[in-house]
């Protein structure tokens, strides 16, 4: 069964544009490396001459060759860009494969290779004699074409050179494009293993907390009917937040912290006064985007391995503020804090949450973003008690997409 995305079909259909998506951003990549090809052969081709045995008294200057070049390669993408459009046009329009290939793949992906290497024939024969024949008018016209550099400069020595030229910025261009596509690839099976881990997460935090907190609504049902009605209106913009969580790729801060009120609503109907929540958001920074789900497994954390397993429970501190170009968040808890390092090691039912959100970190932002954790030991005075876990997030990184199922 073939499925066409609506970015197909339109791109099928509407032919005058098809050449921004075939043509134009295969040319301006070309192009833009021309100048660079134009000085490394122009050198490589005077130091050849200079090196050769047979050193001519009447040797081209470097500026000769470099305008052969310029002249070679212009003729060639002049040749080229018509027959590859002309040729990559028909096959998108007949085949969704080609047309898949050429997304996922890059350019050379989209013919046969007996198709690409006939065109690259073709192009070579018709532009190798053209350029050459445009050289040689160039050097006419500024009156350094002699009888003695023509002997030097036959058509069989400039289609030699010229064939090389193309082979060597053929050869460096696929293997350019192979590896933009290897990056591409390696970004996506990132992204798609952030979305497993969120998706993971979201099944780790959700039962054992909707458990609880139905339990509670139980008990207080008969006893305080309003608190109850509070609590389940929490529970379902809780609920409806996380569902939500996994459609979307980024969402404004303000977003998730709403999301992380509704959950602390819930953990104080079941703790009580046994915590205490303080939380500070700059206004400047109530709006970057960040992915989505990323303070909560922090917040959960400090719930359950920080304050809920002492008996007068504590205080837990949510900041988010800008620092330079960097969005800091700041969860800290007065609780028990770690026995060790070893308490940091992930394993069931504990420590994922802070190894999924390195993983999503490093799927959203690369290396731009940073996780840091300070804590006091478990036998330290009160005061010198608790845990703090710090979120540094680029402001003006590109947030990488991380895509729904």
């Amino acid at each position: 069964m073939r499925v066409s995305t609506p970015a197909m079909a339109a791109s099928t259909d509407a032919s005058p544009a098809l050449w921004r998506v075939l043509l134009w951003p295969h040319a301006r990549r070309l192009l833009s490396m021309q100048p660079f090809w134009a000085l490394a052969f122009a050198a490589f081709f005077k130091s050849m001459e200079m090196a050769s045995p047979s050193h001519s008294a009447a040797p081209f200057s470097f500026l000769h060759y470099l305008a052969g070049n310029l002249i070679g390669a212009l003729t060639t993408l002049s040749v080229a860009a018509p027959l590859w459009y002309l040729l990559a046009r028909r096959q998108w329009q007949r085949s969704e494969s080609a047309r898949l290939r050429h997304e996922q793949d890059g350019m050379y992906a989209l013919l046969p290779r007996p198709t690409l290497l006939a065109l690259a024939l073709t192009v070579y024969l018709i532009s190798a004699p053209a350029a050459y024949g445009l050289w040689i008018l160039y050097l006419d016209a500024i009156g350094a074409w002699t009888a003695e550099r023509a002997s030097q400069a036959s058509l069989l020595i400039a289609m030699i050179f010229h064939g090389f030229s193309m082979l060597v910025i053929f050869v460096v261009d696929l293997l350019r494009v192979k590896a933009q596509t290897l990056h591409r690839r390696a970004e996506q099976v990132q992204r798609l293993h952030a979305q497993a881990q969120l998706q993971r997460l979201q099944a780790q935090l959700e039962p054992h907390m909707l458990f609880n907190t139905l339990s509670n609504l139980h008990a207080l049902i008969d006893t305080q009917p309003a608190a109850a009605q509070d609590m389940l209106a929490h529970l379902i913009d809780y609920l409806r937040a996380t569902l939500s969580a996994s459609r979307v790729g980024s969402l404004a801060l303000k977003d998730d912290m709403a999301h992380v009120q509704d959950y602390l609503a819930l953990m104080q109907v079941r703790m009580g006064d046994r915590l205490k929540v303080r939380m500070d958001m700059a206004p400047e920074v109530r709006d970057v985007p960040l992915p989505p789900m990323l303070v909560q497994p922090l917040i959960e954390n400090a719930i359950k391995h920080g304050l809920d397993p002492l008996p007068e429970g504590g205080e837990l501190h949510i900041r988010a503020f800008r620092d330079g170009d960097m969005l800091s968040i700041q969860v800290r808890d007065t609780g028990r804090g770690w026995a060790s390092a070893s308490d940091l090691t992930p394993h069931p039912g504990h420590g994922f949450g802070l190894s999924c959100i390195r993983e999503r970190l490093m799927a959203s932002y690369g290396g731009g973003a940073t996780l840091h954790l300070v804590s006091g030991p478990a036998s330290a005075e009160p005061a010198s008690r608790g845990t703090t876990v710090t979120l540094r997030l680029p402001l003006r990184h590109p947030l990488a997409p991380i895509p729904s199922c």
